[in-house]
């Protein structure tokens, strides 16, 4: 969903918003199972467009690194201008070539065959190679990685020729072209001279991949500013579509929407905060898409604290007892679209059934209430953040379930840490939350896994879902849809959460830049697809 001019409803205004959807999902998105292309051939490039001259955009943070090894992939951007990934994710949420020119994935999901270019060099004049990728992807998978997690069933790289290898798995991953994309970090490629001493690929030292831009710290202020250069040896300049790039770091959104208007910035973060004075500005555009879904997570599955939380009526009362509509409204206004499922639209598991399986009605919660032994409800303790607007969902769902008898006892943190504890420290039954739709494979590693932290804090087991989980792990591509939404319906129907609504990614640009398509299923923009039209 766009809208290059959203009219906000006039009590929208009033309310605090909510405002987790950039930092919780700036890594979502689709990824296929599997595929394979066929482009033109290495060296072959099309006419591109007329190249601009300097292009600014913001972020709310600044680089925990510029490399793949430590970049957080929430800011994907510091890395992903000067690394070039073997495949790339691109608009539309296809895969494009990139460093590999070919790929084909292997029945079962367990392999990944890429023939790359031969033309492509790392910014240091080096050739890019089987074996130079091949020690990159080794490094990335290594516990001195940060990101290693991304290739944890990484059981072997076989190197076929100097523009081939084959990456093996130690069992099916649906979502392979995802490793070695720049969707896990680890599929942007860093030169073996960059490996050699991988501790001075700092914010305070040139970058060390192949992409279209160089890292240049002499124009940069770590914390502040970060620029990128063309790279002059990048195989094909015609997707170079700026001279320079800088990423200007402005955590406040005020501040980002201010640097905009007054032409500091040509792209910014946008949120619910700053939307209606976005909307009212004649020279800005506005992008945005529901994506992030944010309610309570049912932690207490097995009533372990609270007795009642174990059996499904009562979490399905909860569900039940909330007016979804009312709250979407009164929070987003016309951005807020309100939810039963954890799967947004355009992403694998959705299903518009599970969007709307628990209409408002605070008389079915009462009386399955009753029916779980409950009629007179029970206190819940539930812990919330003073952060992304979470606190203030929270405050809104209170008297709605204490309308059926359910009190809640709420704890409010007011920072990451605080607030991860009192999700796994078994004290709360019930934890707000907002999080980002992703494939459903990704949803369920993060949601259903025993070992999931912190969003299983009680660390519970069902088999049931777990068997779903197994399934969609080994679902042919003709497969994978079905099993999604089962395992997705499953997670809604045994009310495992209580998701209230989507907040969307929001991004304000200034007229005459283009690339900020955003959509479910690719919900974030990449830096590399901004540019001038034409």
């Amino acid at each position: 969903m766009s809208s290059p001019r959203p009219r906000l409803k006039a009590a929208f205004a009033a309310v605090t918003a909510l405002g987790v959807a950039t930092a919780l999902a700036a890594c979502g998105g689709v990824d296929s199972g599997s595929g394979q292309s066929s482009p033109p051939a290495a060296g072959q490039t099309s006419h591109g467009p007329t190249q601009g001259d300097k292009l600014t955009l913001t972020v709310s943070a600044p680089a925990t690194g510029i490399n793949p090894m430590t970049v957080n992939t929430a800011f994907v951007s510091y890395a992903l201008a000067a690394y070039e990934p073997l495949v790339y994710y691109g608009p539309g949420g296809k895969y494009e070539p990139a460093l590999a020119a070919e790929w084909e994935v292997e029945p079962g999901n367990t392999a990944i065959s890429l023939t790359l270019r031969d033309d492509a060099n790392f910014s240091d004049g080096t050739p890019v190679t089987a074996e130079a990728v091949k020690a990159s992807l080794e490094y990335c998978a290594s516990d001195q990685s940060r990101n290693a997690l991304a290739l944890a069933d990484l059981e072997e790289i076989e190197v076929t020729g100097e523009h081939s290898l084959t990456l093996r798995l130690s069992q099916p991953y649906p979502l392979i072209m995802s490793l070695v994309s720049q969707q896990r970090a680890c599929g942007m490629i860093v030169s073996p001279k960059g490996l050699e001493d991988i501790e001075n690929l700092t914010v305070d030292q040139p970058s060390a991949g192949a992409g279209r831009y160089v890292y240049d710290p002499a124009q940069s202020i770590s914390g502040d500013t970060y620029t990128y250069t063309a790279n002059p040896g990048y195989y094909d300049p015609s997707k170079q579509y700026f001279k320079s790039l800088v990423i200007k770091v402005i955590a406040e959104s005020q501040s980002s929407l201010n640097a905009l208007v007054t032409g500091q910035v040509d792209v910014a973060n946008g949120d619910i905060s700053t939307a209606q004075q976005a909307a009212g500005e004649p020279d800005i555009e506005m992008v945005w898409v529901p994506v992030v879904w944010a309610g309570l997570n049912l932690i207490d599955r097995q009533g372990e604290l609270t007795p009642a939380m174990g059996d499904v009526r009562v979490r399905q009362a909860i569900n039940y007892a909330i007016d979804r509509a009312a709250i979407a409204q009164a929070i987003l206004g016309e951005f807020g679209v309100p939810t039963s499922s954890p799967s947004a639209e355009g992403y694998d598991g959705y299903t518009a059934e599970a969007l709307n399986y628990y209409a408002y009605d605070p008389d079915k919660a009462r009386q399955l209430l009753a029916e779980a032994g409950y009629p007179d409800g029970f206190e819940l303790p539930v812990a919330t953040v003073a952060w992304g607007g979470l606190d203030t969902l929270t405050t809104a769902i209170t008297p709605m379930l204490a309308a059926v008898g359910i009190q809640l006892q709420v704890t409010t943190t007011t920072d990451e840490k605080a607030y991860v504890e009192a999700a796994t420290d078994r004290r709360h039954s019930a934890v707000a939350v907002g999080y980002g739709s992703l494939p459903m494979f990704r949803m369920g590693t993060d949601l259903v896994l025993p070992e999931a932290r912190p969003f299983k804090g009680f660390g519970t087991d069902d088999p049931a879902a777990l068997a779903l989980l197994a399934e969609l792990r080994v679902a042919t591509d003709d497969e994978q849809l079905a099993k999604a939404q089962a395992l997705n319906d499953y997670l809604v129907e045994n009310a495992w959460f209580a998701p209230v609504l989507f907040t969307p990614i929001m991004y304000y640009f200034r007229p005459g830049i283009t690339g900020l398509d955003v959509s479910g299923g690719r919900s974030t923009v990449s830096i590399l697809d901004l540019r001038l039209a034409d």
